[in-house]
């Protein structure tokens, strides 16, 4: 297995350019603005694996071009 980068909350709210108490929120009122997480059994850590937060931001690139088109 990889070795895996398991990110904390704040180290995704600084990536998102989001405080960590936003990034919390939208967890439960808006699932999809925020990188999938990893659900840890019996702890209620927030962890997210760097690769996915590193898809997930690619998957949300907005081509300049399309937002004038808008």
């Amino acid at each position: 297995m990889q070795n895996r980068q398991l990110l904390t909350l704040a180290q995704v709210a600084t990536l998102l350019g989001r405080c960590p108490e936003t990034v919390r929120k939208d967890l439960t009122r808006n699932p999809l603005a925020v990188p999938p997480r990893v659900v840890i059994p019996g702890t209620r850590l927030l962890r997210w694996r760097e690769v996915d937060v590193e898809v997930w931001l690619a998957g949300h690139i907005v081509d300049n071009a399309s937002v004038r088109e808008a």
